[in-house]
Parts: structure tokens; C-alpha cells; sequence
């Protein structure tokens, strides 16, 4: 049983004081007294057995001070410590007084909240304790003779875990065992008997030690001086998943960690060598091949001479905490860096490196998705060294049959691209970039796939509940970040729009009003021809900017959008094959048009009298590869040069349709004029809602 309620216990009886509380009943009984006595142990020598209990007690139970505790009459005194330099106390600085009645732990998780102990000078005074654990050590007749305990500067409301209760309390009884087994050997030599029954008590105590150290779930070696293995718990080598124990014994055990872990291991072990204790944490695999992350400290192992005999080795395997450490680390960081970005291909960077970081990658990668939802397109990526990267426009069948799944907006995790059968057919295209495990997190917006967090292991790997979990809070800032820049640059664009269309509207207006009067007879004719041509620019510029264009055939649209520039019409060249623009591109298509004509009229081929503009598109390819590429050619103007920074109509020009489409722009700035052309794929020209 144990206690740690701080209000279930009454000092009836009470013998002393403890800074103004009570001692417990039978402190000073002859008889409890006279038992501790027969032991003969007070005021020995100090012995490794109960300094290897102690140091294994404090190891276990995460302690930075632990005790072998015996209760005299006047004082308490430490057979064996740790974290304490004295060897005994007066009885008022005692806390172990209070756990002799008990028959089972004591655990006081605040000795500042225990009327007990609050007062005590251990707890008030310099390098003050605050929690506290103890195993009574109670001989056969029932007398409490002492304490094994451990003990913390820093409270624990949750007291001990099961498992370390468990251990404390058997430490406990394997105190009074040697206890009982040193008075037996003191008997015999005095009584000049034998010493084979006391033996045989020692060697089951070391069996029971042995057991002791089977029930923790800790990765406990023992270590000659030189650091090779001569021992490991049984729980130790099932999670470093070793199968006799016999195969690894006499290795040196520094061996076992890769990089710099294994010089930290040698340093661990030389400092414990000369009676130090060394501790770090790193990167081990198991046996077969798992990393595991652990949390290591190295001891000395002490004979009867002080000098350190053997090596104590604990290992705590922190894989799952330090994993869920760095998923939030990275989490945190990558929301506050993604605040400060303005660029998609910055966002797509710094979500890759963090998914990348976090889960120990060889890869990650966010891309966008085409209209189409069939090809993804990456910008920038993450790969570790020595492997390809996948920047470039990728086709999702090339790769395997899960594309479906991410239209429907769900994550897709294959373990082994080997063996699952959505892409066992496309080994490889996978085989090229060194793909053995992937996870692709969907980005859904209104409904549409419109990008891509993957994520790939060189290795198969089995993703877990965790890994998806940050692999969906990390897709789903990209999207947030990607929206937030989207919306301000649309916020910019209509700023700037504002003021362009004004700019240009006056420019066609000066235009049509010069060629009216330049081709008119009369003043009154003119007036006439004037005033109609600019109702009919209001109208066209109306729809225009209120985006009531709907769809229909690129022939009509490109007539309704020049119709702007209706002076000019005579100087158009339009053909191409009968093909259905979407309600979707149909206003981004209409502005292009009509910005590249506007520049004609203001730089280029319609700035003059002579000049031309040709207007073509061409279907080409087959099945889900057609492609439309539409080509604007100017020719008998001015010369044209390249402009010196691009403002916002070459911007709209540029990244207005091919960025609705998913298209490649490329502008050319020839001898005999402009020339401007958009590919992409036909079905996202197609596209109504």
C-alpha cells in the first residue's frame, strides 16, 4: 500500500518534536532500539550492495538524493547516499521518522502542504527538499528500523508511477535482505559456523536483484572498465530487440550509437571510469535497424575499495516524447515564419524544410494542383543530400492511382510503394527520386484539390497516427499562409487596378477620338462617329470590369474584348479552331487581351498607321495531354525593347491567365515586334465555375 495523503496521519503518543510536530510512537522503544542494534551495522564501513541500491533507486525513480536511512535513538544515519554529503542527521531534521509505523511507501508529494514536515529544517532550510518517497525497512519482528528512500528538491503532485512504486518497494525488502544476510554472516564468524546458508541468502539476493532489474522497462547494462557489455535486463533487450543476449557480449558498447552519439557514449563511459557520472542523450539503433532516441547516464560501479569496479549503464528510450517535442517545435517556429512571408515558393520552402526537420525526411515538398486536378507543379523542395529533387510539373498517373483520393480530400499514406498496390505498377518513376514510403496531405479550397504536401522516405516506413497528424496541421498552414498572400496581392491588384484601367481607358479614348478626326469630313460627322464609339467602349469596359462575360467560343471573345479598340479592328488577324473558353477564365482572358492591345496602341504595332496584330491558337497533343497554345504576334510598328521594370499591366499580362490556368507565359521582345504566347491545358481553358 501506499500513503500520500498529507492529512491521514495522527501523532498520538508522540516522543520529541519535529520543528513543532510530534514524533511518531516508538522512536525510542528499547525494543525496536535493541533490534537495530543486533544488526551491528550502525557506524560501518560503507558497503557497494547498498550503494548500488541506492544509486539504482535514484536512477529508477528520476531522484536526485536517496538513502539507506537507520533510526537511532538521537540521530538518523545513512548506511548508503546519494546527493547528500553528511552521513547523519539529528532527529529534528528527519523526515524518515514518519515512515517507520508505516507498513507500506510513504509518499509525501510537497513536504511544504505536510503539517509534519513543513516546519522541518530539511524543509526550510539551504537546498531545501520538497518530495519524498520512502520504503520502511521493517525487520521480521515488526520494529521499523530505518528507510530506503528517495527524495526531490522540486514537488510531484502525481507522486510515484506504478512501476517505480513497484521498484521502491522491492528495493526495499532487498535492504532488509542483506541486512539480514550481513547479521547472519556476523553470527556465523562469531559463532565460528558455517557460512554456506548466509552464502546461499547473498546469491538469492543477487537473484532477486536480477529480477528487480527484469521488471523495469529501462535499458539497464552493466559495463566492465573498458565499456563492453557484460549484462542487459531482459526488458533492455527486447526493445533494443536482441534475440540472445550472447551475441553482442564482450562489444564495445559505444558501438552501438552513430555519429557524434558514439563519442558522447565514450565520454559517458570514461567519466564514470575514473568515479564520475556521465549522461547525454542521442540516436541508437536497435538490433534490426529502429532508431530510437534515448535518454542515457552512466555510473560507477564501486568495490569494497571505493574505486570503481564496474560500470552502471541506464538507458530510457524517449523516442515518442522527444518525436512529439520536435513535431511542436517545428509546428510553433513554422506558423510564426509563415506570418512573415509574402511569397508562395517561400511558403512552399519553409513547409518543406520544417515536415522535413520534424519527421526525419529524405524528402518534402508542397506543390499546387493544375485546373485539372491531374499534374502537380513544385517550385521549390527539400531534399536531403545526395538525392534528386523534384522541382518541376509532375503527372499524378506517372506515380501511382491515388490521385482520386486527394480530389476527395483525403491524406494518403503508403508504407511501402513496393507493396501497395496504388503504386506497385509505377515502381520506376518512383525508383528516379528514391521513393519508399510517401504521404501526400491534400489542400482543398471550395471543394477543388489545389495543392499537395508530399512527404517521402527513401525506406518503407509506417507512418504513424503522429506523423499524419503534423503532416495535416503543416499542409493545412500552407494553405492558410497561401490564402493570406493570395488575398493580399488580389488586394493590391484591384488598388492598382483602380488607377491602371483610368491611365489606359484615357489612352483609348485619346486614341479613337485622334483616328475618328483624322478620317472624318466633317466636325458634325465626327461628333456623331465619336460619340457612338465611345457608348460603345463604356458598354464593353462595363462588362469588362463587372465580369459578365460568361463562356463561349474563344473567336467570340477575343471580338468582344479588341472590340475596345474597334478604330483598330481593321488591324486585327484572329484565327484559330473552333474551341469553347470556360465562364472561369473568361474574365482573366478578356483583360489580358485587352492589356496587350491597350500597349499596342500605346508602344507598339497600333501606334502608328501601318502596324498589325496577329491573334492564333492552336490545339495540339491527344487524351488528357491537349494543350492550347494561344500566341499574340505584332508586327510593322515601332521598335520594341524589353521596358526597365515591369509594372502592374505586364504583371497582369504575365500572371493573369497562365496563373488561372496553370499555364507557361513567355514573353519575346523580337525586331519586328512583340510577340506573347500562354500554353496549358486545354481542360482548364474549359473550366465554368
Amino acid at each position: 500500500m501506499t500513503r500520500n495523503v498529507a492529512t491521514d496521519y495522527r501523532p498520538d503518543g508522540a516522543t520529541g518534536t519535529d520543528g513543532g510536530f510530534p514524533f511518531p510512537d516508538g522512536i525510542a522503544d528499547p525494543g525496536r532500539l535493541a533490534t537495530l542494534s543486533s544488526y551491528g551495522i550502525l557506524n560501518t564501513a560503507q558497503e557497494e550492495a547498498f550503494d548500488a541500491i541506492v544509486r539504482l533507486a535514484t536512477e529508477l525513480c528520476a531522484a536526485p538524493v536517496g538513502m539507506i536511512t537507520l533510526v537511532a535513538a538521537d540521530r538518523q544515519w545513512f548506511k548508503a547516499r546519494v546527493g547528500v554529503e553528511h552521513t547523519e542527521t539529528p532527529l529534528d531534521h528527519a523526515i524518515c521518522t514518519h515512515a517507520l509505523p508505516e507498513t507500506g511507501l510513504l509518499v509525501i508529494p510537497d513536504l511544504t502542504e505536510d503539517p509534519r514536515t513543513r516546519t522541518n529544517l530539511s524543509v526550510t532550510g539551504p537546498a531545501a527538499m520538497r518530495f519524498y518517497a520512502a520504503a520502511p525497512l521493517r525487520d521480521a519482528s515488526g520494529h521499523g528500523l530505518g528507510t530506503l528512500c528517495v527524495i526531490d528538491r522540486t514537488p510531484r503532485q502525481s507522486g510515484l508511477s506504478g512501476s517505480q512504486a513497484k521498484v521502491l518497494r522491492a528495493l526495499g525488502d532487498q535492504v532488509m535482505a542483506l541486512m539480514q544476510a550481513r547479521r547472519e554472516v556476523m553470527e556465523s564468524r562469531w559463532a565460528l559456523g558455517t557460512q554456506e546458508e548466509a552464502a546461499a541468502r547473498l546469491q538469492a539476493s543477487e537473484a532477486f536483484l536480477k529480477s528487480i532489474l527484469s521488471a523495469s522497462p529501462d535499458c539497464i547494462k552493466v559495463l566492465n572498465l573498458d565499456g563492453r557489455l557484460t549484462f542487459m535486463n531482459e526488458p533492455g533487450q527486447r526493445v533494443m530487440e536482441i534475440d540472445d543476449f550472447l551475441t553482442i557480449a564482450g562489444t564495445a558498447w559505444h558501438r552501438f550509437w552513430t555519429g557524434p552519439y558514439a563519442a558522447q557514449a565514450q565520454a559517458a563511459v570514461s567519466k564514470a571510469s575514473t568515479g564520475g557520472v556521465g549522461r547525454f542523450e542521442g540516436w541508437a539503433d536497435t538490433l534490426k535497424g529502429v532508431p530510437r532516441y534515448w535518454e542515457v547516464v552512466v555510473s560507477p560501479i564501486k568495490g569494497l575499495d571505493g574505486r570503481p569496479e564496474r560500470l552502471l549503464a541506464v538507458s530510457r528510450d524517449q523516442t515518442d516524447a522527444y518525436r512529439a517535442g520536435r513535431r511542436q517545435d517545428a509546428l510553433t517556429s513554422l506558423g510564426e515564419r509563415l506570418r512573415e512571408l509574402d511569397e508562395p515558393d517561400e511558403v512552399a520552402a519553409e513547409v518543406a524544410q520544417a515536415a522535413a526537420w520534424a519527421l526525419r525526411l529524405t524528402r518534402a515538398a508542397y506543390g499546387t494542383v493544375d485546373a485539372t486536378e491531374s499534374a502537380i507543379t513544385f517550385d521549390r523542395d527539400y531534399a536531403r543530400p545526395g538525392q534528386a529533387s523534384v522541382v518541376g510539373r509532375h503527372r499524378y498517373a506517372d506515380y501511382g492511382s491515388y490521385v482520386d483520393d486527394l480530389r476527395l480530400g483525403r491524406t494518403v499514406a503508403i508504407a511501402d510503394v513496393r507493396t501497395d498496390l496504388r503504386t506497385a505498377s509505377n515502381l520506376e518513376a518512383l525508383g528516379r527520386y528514391g521513393i519508399g514510403a510517401l504521404v501526400n496531405v491534400p489542400a482543398m479550397a471550395a471543394g477543388r484539390l489545389v495543392g499537395v504536401l508530399c512527404l517521402h522516405d527513401r525506406e518503407p516506413r509506417a507512418w504513424t497516427d503522429e506523423d499524419l497528424s503534423f503532416a495535416k496541421a503543416a499542409a493545412e498552414r500552407a494553405r492558410l499562409a497561401l490564402e493570406r498572400i493570395a488575398a493580399e496581392e488580389q488586394q493590391r491588384l484591384r488598388t492598382h487596378e483602380v488607377s491602371h484601367r483610368f491611365k489606359n481607358l484615357l489612352t483609348v479614348v485619346q486614341a479613337i477620338a485622334t483616328q475618328t478626326m483624322r478620317s472624318a469630313t466633317d466636325l458634325s460627322a465626327a461628333t456623331e462617329v465619336l460619340a457612338g464609339r465611345l457608348a460603345a467602349l463604356g458598354q464593353s469596359q462595363d462588362m469588362l470590369l463587372d465580369g459578365r462575360m460568361g463562356g463561349s467560343p474563344i473567336l467570340d471573345m477575343a471580338t468582344r474584348a479588341l472590340d475596345l479598340h474597334a478604330e483598330a479592328g481593321s488591324r486585327f488577324d484572329v484565327s484559330g479552331p473552333d474551341v469553347r473558353i470556360g465562364a472561369k477564365v473568361a474574365l482573366p482572358f478578356s483583360l489580358m487581351l485587352h492589356e496587350l492591345a491597350t500597349n499596342a496602341v500605346k508602344y507598339g504595332a497600333l501606334s502608328n498607321d501601318t502596324g498589325r496584330v496577329s491573334l492564333s491558337w492552336r490545339v495540339e497533343g491527344k487524351g488528357d495531354a491537349v494543350m492550347l497554345r494561344l500566341i499574340w504576334r505584332e508586327s510593322g510598328g515601332p521598335p520594341v525593347s524589353p521596358p526597365s521594370r515591369k509594372g502592374f499591366g505586364s504583371r497582369l499580362i504575365e500572371r493573369g491567365l497562365p496563373g488561372r490556368v496553370g499555364g507557361v507565359a513567355e514573353v519575346y521582345y523580337a525586331p519586328t515586334g512583340l510577340v506573347f504566347s500562354v500554353e496549358a491545358p486545354l481542360a482548364a481553358f474549359q473550366v465554368e465555375d
